[in-house]
């Protein structure tokens, strides 16, 4: 559990890199039903101890909008070595250490369930993966999608996504598509795709896009993308998520881009009522 607690708040918002990270490490955490805020509290008091030590990394929690009550943590690297060297600053800080120690006990009774990824980026399958590194602090919802593939159908799902990117591409869409491999914590081969969004107006505008899509790839390749999709896809699932700047810790020049949303002024408590003036004596 102690390592658990490392990994929940080792997230790294976005990499000061010219594009996406290399290595992710994905915290899924599923709520109790009416728990949201009173978790929200506990981990917000631990990312803001995090960020009093100075831990090596930025974070960001994704909460999510449709499902579930979840809450993603992901954290990104340059490599493993970056992974194991974020554990190896909590197990050296006793101050961290107590804090997270402090979230796990408290906060245990509200998750139901939690797992573990680790995921490395695929450049090849990726659409303006530069485009996100740089207007993540701008974005406020992400869309995921997390597919499972059936087992030796990696190169068939790695030919049809390639053949969607060139849509993208030859359509001239504008919306960043950043895929994931995942190595570890899924069942079977799996990936993640993450469309970020500056506003919830973007799923409005989807089926423009497809369409210009459809119409990029041509009715035959369409036809031959969907159906290859469908053969070698086992399972997929579908989250929207916010973006949650409370349980998140990024650079100071993430910081900048949009200071009002990223650190965000507690709330003022209610004025006070004025005690009702004492009635007239009777005379």
């Amino acid at each position: 559990m102690k390592r658990l607690a490392v990994l929940l708040f080792a997230a790294a918002a976005a990499a000061q890199t010219p594009g996406p990270p290399q290595v992710l490490r994905i915290i899924r955490q599923t709520l109790k039903p009416g728990t949201m805020a009173e978790q929200e509290k506990l981990a917000s008091t631990a990312a803001r101890a995090l960020a009093r030590t100075k831990y090596p990394a930025n974070f960001l929690a994704l909460s999510s909008m449709s499902g579930e009550p979840e809450t993603w943590i992901v954290e990104s690297h340059d490599s493993f070595a970056s992974v194991e060297a974020a554990a190896t600053f909590v197990e050296n800080t006793p101050a961290v250490k107590w804090w997270l120690g402090q979230y796990e006990a408290q906060s245990g009774a509200s998750i139901t369930q939690i797992r573990r990824l680790l995921a490395i980026y695929r450049p090849d399958l990726s659409y303006r993966g530069d485009q996100l590194a740089n207007d993540l602090p701008k974005m406020r919802y992400v869309s995921v999608v997390m597919v499972r593939l059936l087992p030796a159908r990696d190169l068939d799902f790695a030919e049809a996504v390639r053949l969607v990117k060139g849509a993208y591409e030859k359509s001239g869409s504008d919306q960043p598509l950043v895929v994931y491999q995942l190595v570890s914590g899924a069942p079977g081969p799996s990936y993640l795709f993450f469309s970020p969004m500056v506003s919830l107006k973007t799923m409005d505008d989807s089926p423009a896009r497809g369409k210009a899509m459809r119409e990029a790839l041509g009715e035959e390749a369409a036809a031959k993308t969907l159906k290859t999709s469908a053969e070698v896809t086992a399972a997929s699932e579908s989250f929207l998520f916010a973006l949650n700047p409370r349980l998140s810790y990024v650079s100071k020049d993430f910081t900048a881009v949009d200071p009002d949303f990223w650190t965000p002024k507690p709330p003022k408590p209610p004025a006070a009522v004025p005690a009702p003036a004492p009635a007239a004596p009777k005379p």
